[in-house]
């Protein structure tokens, strides 16, 4: 009987102890990140007193699982935020806003135009030029600098992540050594490994599981496996051959490499990567589409006037090279493709990337891709054999807006890609190809004269210029007109007229004439003259205008008011103005600054309660703590008191025996 209360007593002893232990861990780690609380179970014997089961940790699975995903998907925003705001803060001042410059250049242009006989004012316009210029070298600068920034972080942060991995798996290490040697589990190497898989979900959002040993692995949200129990993998960065700006991430198992999908990687890896992917690269096209659109509506313009120096307008703008990517085995190919914006088609340039195929012998193909790298649209099919070439060898894609020349077609093989996109980077590139203020094409191209033998009070005036190159109008590459080119309109009656070149042959005849504006239009010329006029009112029988290159006014603004006049037309895409298109960017940078900051704030505040709940079952609590300190402390007393009743009634057994 006393034998049996014996160990009744001890029983109890070493339970209270192993008790009174796990609250001192407990108390002592109260501060301790990630430290999990810890409870010695027990059983009742059947043979009297009680069994120490083990001490175990306090963790629901599930809940660290959801904290470490309100983890992963707060630092993405968070990763996203702290980036977006940076340019929401730059693009909202004033001072580099792009449609100050562009106000101010426009200024400059209308008051050159009061007096386009004064160097001083086109000397300040082409100054106001040169700045717009700048300024599109600056904003585009803001958006590499950052894309910069981000290379930075995405290797400083995989060298982290790689770390954390595998200190992961040298813990699977050491906790299967551990517990193979001993009955209790490694509580505390399971503590370091959570703390572990959380720092790890504010890079990615991983998924955590356990095998039958209790080791832990680590997968990413699409399956794609970092820790394999005692084997892990490294993530790395890879440059992308046919678009160097996009980011590969690579999953390196040793021997070989298998490519990772950058959608949905969550944590503030995945926020850096989809910044990179879709505001930067949608704000780097879409500065580029503006200074295409800007840059290619005034050269047009700009070569349908003379400049002071009485010469044909030239380019004020030169755009960048439009790079084409191809992979590393065709880089020597990809030299041989040149591409670039046709002449007054920026209106039909987008934000896309193509993507050219041979698929026959004298056919290609181009594809068009989406800013999300989908597959958009209807191939245009290109037949090189009934593609009319200009004098540089360039075909005219008329749907894109490009010009496209292939230097050697025989070169290029059935299975080569060849990707291009003509907006990446084309306002960083931007330069002025104007040297001076002289270079302002101001002045019409032409001069109309009203014979003063003229028997109406009718006058001919200079309606549109629309085309002054050599290949496909009435001008020559000197300035002149052609010979065969319109000279001079003769009114065979009110309602009648004739067009005849420099010789004075008839090259068309117009009856039954009520409207008198475009005149060469009417007759069939416009288009292929380049140019048409008009007269103010009725003529008379035997009225003769003419119009010629010699004697143009120095002081006409003729082309000088139709460049202003670009600053309220719809040029860019087509759809809306230089200072409409680029507010509208502004816009859309503040609305995006805004959803990201609010998904931030509300992901935060599920995060945070997320660990509320797991500090509620895992976290230390003093009280607790304080009042099972307390009772192990009494039931160890009373315990000892069982030994000393035992130890008593062996005496006094022993007494009697004597």
């Amino acid at each position: 009987m006393s034998s049996n209360l014996y160990s009744v007593g001890l029983s109890g002893l070493m339970s209270s102890n192993a008790r009174i232990n796990t609250t001192g861990q407990n108390t002592t780690n109260v501060d301790t990140e990630g430290y999990s609380r810890q409870r010695t179970d027990t059983v009742s014997s059947p043979v009297g007193g009680v069994v120490i089961r083990d001490t175990s940790r306090l963790v629901d699975n599930f809940v660290s699982q959801q904290v470490r995903t309100d983890t992963s998907k707060h630092s993405y925003y968070d990763a996203y935020l702290s980036m977006i705001s940076t340019s929401d803060s730059l693009l909202a001042e004033d001072s580099i806003s792009l449609n100050t410059y562009l106000n101010n250049a426009f200024d400059a242009l209308q008051t050159a135009n009061n007096d386009p006989t004064s160097a001083s004012l086109r000397a300040l316009t082409y100054s106001s030029l040169e700045n717009l210029v700048q300024q599109y070298k600056v904003l585009s600068s803001i958006v590499s600098d950052q894309e910069g920034l981000i290379d930075e972080q995405l290797g400083s942060s995989l060298d982290d992540l790689n770390a954390i991995t595998s200190e992961i798996s040298n813990l699977n290490k050491a906790i299967l050594k551990n517990e193979s040697f001993s009955i209790s589990p490694a509580n505390e190497l399971r503590d370091q490994q959570e703390v572990l898989a959380k720092k790890l979900s504010e890079y990615l959002d991983v998924k955590i599981q356990y095998n039958d040993d209790g080791l832990m692995s680590v997968q990413l949200a699409n399956g794609q496996p970092l820790v394999m129990d005692k084997n892990t993998t490294e993530l790395v960065v890879r440059p992308n051959a046919l678009d160097p700006k996009k980011v590969d991430l690579m999953v390196n198992f040793g021997d070989y490499e298998v490519g990772l999908k950058t959608e949905n990687l969550g944590g503030s890896l995945g926020g850096l990567i989809d910044y990179r992917s879709e505001f930067s690269t949608y704000s780097d096209r879409t500065l580029g589409q503006h200074a295409i659109s800007m840059a290619d509506a005034m050269n047009t313009q700009n070569k349908k006037g003379v400049d002071a120096n009485g010469q044909l307008g030239q380019n004020l703008f030169t755009l960048g090279e439009i790079k084409v990517f191809s992979s590393i085995d065709n880089l020597d190919k990809a030299e041989n493709i040149s591409v670039k914006v046709a002449d007054g088609q920026s209106s039909k340039v987008s934000m896309d990337t193509f993507e050219l195929t041979r698929t026959d012998d004298d056919y290609f193909v181009i594809k068009t891709i989406d800013m999300n790298g989908k597959y958009i649209g209807q191939p245009i099919t290109l037949d090189l054999d009934n593609l009319p070439k200009d004098s540089n060898g360039y075909f005219n894609i008329a749907e894109l807006g490009l010009d496209l020349r292939l230097s050697d077609i025989d070169d290029i093989d059935y299975d080569d890609i060849f990707r291009f996109t003509p907006t990446e980077g084309a306002a960083l590139n931007l330069s002025m190809f104007a040297k001076n203020g002289e270079a302002l094409a101001l002045g019409a191209p032409l001069a109309v004269n009203t014979s003063s033998n003229n028997l109406s009070d009718a006058r001919i005036s200079l309606s549109t210029v629309t085309n002054t190159n050599p290949n496909s109008s009435a001008f020559a590459s000197d300035g002149s007109l052609y010979p065969s080119a319109p000279h001079q309109i003769y009114f065979t009656s009110p309602s009648s007229y004739v067009v005849r070149d420099a010789s004075g042959v008839e090259i068309a005849s117009v009856k039954n004439v009520t409207q008198y504006t475009r005149l060469l239009e009417q007759a069939g010329l416009a288009e292929e003259a380049g140019f048409d006029v008009s007269v103010s009112s009725k003529p008379k029988r035997g009225d003769e205008f003419t119009i010629s290159t010699e004697n143009l006014g120095v002081s006409d603004n003729f082309n000088g008011l139709a460049l202003a006049a670009l600053q309220t037309k719809d040029i860019v895409a087509g759809k809306a103005t230089l200072m409409k298109a680029f507010s509208g960017y502004i816009s859309y940078v503040g609305s995006k600054t805004a959803e990201v900051e609010g998904h931030a704030d509300a992901t935060r505040i599920v995060m945070e309660e997320s660990v509320a709940r797991r500090d509620r079952l895992s976290a230390v609590s003093l009280d607790e703590e304080a009042v099972n300190l307390l009772k192990y402390q009494q039931s160890y007393s009373a315990s000892a008191q069982v030994v000393t009743a035992a130890r008593t009634t062996f005496e006094t057994l022993l007494g009697i025996m004597r």
